[in-house]
């Protein structure tokens, strides 16, 4: 909306004030005279479509939407630079928005500024320039904001957060964006993955995998989604149902996922089609060893291996799952030098350095091992939300306390404290993962 309803002379007179032109430059450039222009801005004289094309190309603003059938075109023209943001094709993205920043120069239309920095934003996050997209979401107030333009704010604000590693920010402002949606705006298939991610993060996997699940449904219903791909939805979805334990439903999305790397990869290998081939694989890996059949999950993270570049944090997730594997297996003998390989490749991850040393415990533990896991690890757990970790290692302290026997009683309490604190969260809907 254009705000203050003003005739079309005085339009014209902000703008030429904004461009430092005189009415004289400008009446030359549009073939008038200075004192036809002159009683255009006054409104003493009216403006034909035809001249005003005129005067605007003269200010170098020919396409500047004054009139309401350009304002409609224009608006159309946004949103189609937000379906090429959600394409992902950011270069050109970065070029159209050059044509259509002009509308800032037009400040009186809130309506279709309000668009253009809302997707202006969007394409910022795309390139993670998060301190520029955070100074356009800065100077908003959602009142007076329409239902839409709320939609796009809550969700750039739920982006710029998930980008931070700020989880539960992003989730709540992501939960805002859906509950427009559930008044009546179309449904959108990244937002319910991104709710999804969220969710994940904070280890509420149950709730995580519900989001999900509407993200397939959608996609079954053939709404299409440039962020999203087939894959994405399929392999989380195996991931997710894998954590819960509904191992049948996880492998039928990870035969799905894997038919879509695997087809891809032999069509074109790229480091993104040989990471997809080899992000199935490790995941079918986990979902075996959370199926206790640990010959056939190190046969899949020895497969998985071979798709990631040595130390990159796939291959260490990989090496870290397929030791723990070894672990459970009751085959530690092969899991010091292994160990010893990932701190060497994770000197400068301190998650995956502080996992591979924790492991030395798992398979060899001692009064002095476990004192590190109980005050060193743990706490770093907590702190940084690696739920199903902390889970894990809680559950081997509380083993190892009471097999030591009395003098470990209050120890061995303790985790057992630690343990079903969080199986409360899961019976409220957050599965650890």
């Amino acid at each position: 909306m254009i705000h203050g309803k003003p005739h079309i002379g005085e339009l014209i007179r902000e703008l030429r004030d904004i461009k430092m032109m005189s009415q004289e430059a400008v009446a030359q450039a549009a073939y008038i005279s200075r004192s036809s222009l002159s009683q255009i801005e006054l409104g003493i004289a009216g403006c034909p479509d035809s001249l005003l094309l005129a005067i605007k190309t003269g200010m170098g603003l020919e396409n500047l939407p004054l009139l309401d059938t350009e304002r409609a075109a224009f608006r159309d023209k946004l949103y189609r630079w937000h379906d090429i943001i959600n394409e992902r094709k950011l270069d050109e993205a970065k070029e159209l928005r050059e044509q259509l920043s002009v509308i800032q120069l037009l400040r009186r239309d809130t309506e279709l500024n309000t668009l253009f920095s809302m997707f202006d934003c969007k394409l910022l996050l795309g390139l993670d320039e998060l301190e520029a997209a955070k100074k356009i979401l800065n100077k908003f107030k959602v009142d007076g904001l329409s239902d839409m333009q709320l939609y796009h704010y809550y969700y750039n604000q739920g982006t710029y957060n998930i980008k931070c590693k700020h989880n539960q920010d992003a989730l709540d402002f992501y939960l805002k964006a859906y509950e427009l949606v559930t008044r009546g705006l179309e449904k959108n298939i990244t937002l319910y993955y991104n709710i999804a991610i969220a969710y994940s993060r904070l280890g509420f996997i149950a709730k995580a995998t519900t989001f999900l699940e509407e993200a397939y449904s959608l996609h079954l219903a053939g709404h299409e989604n440039d962020n999203v791909s087939e894959f994405d939805i399929y392999n989380l979805l195996g991931v997710f149902y894998a954590a819960i334990g509904v191992l049948q439903r996880g492998k039928y999305f990870l035969d799905k996922a894997h038919t879509i790397a695997i087809n891809h990869f032999n069509s074109k290998e790229t480091d993104g089609t040989k990471t997809n081939l080899g992000l199935v694989l490790l995941n079918y890996g986990i979902l075996f060893r959370m199926g206790r059949k640990g010959d056939e999950a190190i046969e899949h993270f020895n497969k998985a291996h071979k798709y990631f570049s040595i130390g990159n944090v796939h291959y260490l997730e990989t090496l870290y799952q397929k030791i723990r594997t070894m672990i459970e297996m009751n085959n530690p003998f092969p899991c010091p030098t292994l160990i010893t390989e990932g701190i060497k490749l994770s000197k400068n991850n301190e998650i995956y350095t502080l996992m591979f040393e924790t492991l030395r415990v798992l398979a060899n533990p001692d009064d002095e091992s476990t004192r590190h896991v109980e005050n060193e690890t743990l706490p770093y757990l907590h702190e940084n939300k690696f739920v199903r970790l902390a889970l894990d290692y809680a559950k081997f302290l509380r083993d190892y306390y009471k097999r030591k026997g009395e003098r470990f009683k209050t120890r061995a309490f303790k985790m057992s404290d630690t343990v079903c604190t969080i199986m409360d969260l899961i019976y409220e809907g957050g599965v650890i993962i």
